[in-house]
């Protein structure tokens, strides 16, 4: 029973996906990384352009390989309200109600411990059909870390942070960090 309630979960937003009336326009992400965690601080733009109040259950995923997540906050800063979440296999689910005509903003803070390879899910943007118009990434890294390579190019270092913006953003790519 339980294994067919997940099934349900995690397809229940791909089938709403086909038929959303919401749409993901940006994300704006702080990475962290230091020898004991990689920090994810994330805010997401979600608008509802139609005339009617909207309902969707969100599956936000997490990587494969991260057996270490600890989820802080899931939280919406427009209705400045809390989201309740449920963890299932590699993600959480959620439910945004969108009012209409309106555009929200969610935070999603979590950490996970830090290994070689340190992931972010870019690929699943995919899944909403259309690129984001925007996405910036900042990745502050502590002085006893190494970064030995980055899947994105970045457009600028300064001080010990690397900075990314994109426009009309569709990777087929995960967000990746490699320290030694």
């Amino acid at each position: 029973m339980s294994k067919l309630l997940v099934f349900l979960i995690l397809q229940f937003p791909v089938y709403t996906l086909a038929q959303q009336k919401i749409e993901f326009i940006s994300e704006k992400i702080d990475f962290e990384i230091n020898p004991n965690n990689f920090k994810i601080n994330g805010l997401y733009c979600f608008i509802n352009n139609s005339t009617n109040e909207f309902y969707q259950t969100i599956l936000f995923p997490f990587p494969k390989e991260a057996d270490s997540i600890k989820v802080k906050r899931v939280y919406n800063l427009t209705y400045t309200q809390n989201l309740v979440f449920q963890k299932v296999a590699n993600g959480i689910v959620f439910k945004l109600v969108i009012m209409p005509v309106d555009t929200i903003y969610v935070n999603i803070l979590y950490t996970q411990k830090t290994k070689k390879k340190n992931t972010y899910i870019l690929k699943s943007i995919q899944k909403w059909g259309k690129p984001l118009n925007k996405a910036e990434f900042s990745l502050t890294y502590k002085n006893t870390i190494i970064v030995d390579s980055l899947s994105f190019k970045p457009d600028s270092l300064i001080n010990n942070v690397y900075y990314w913006t994109k426009q009309d953003f569709f990777p087929d790519n995960n967000f990746n960090v490699w320290i030694k």
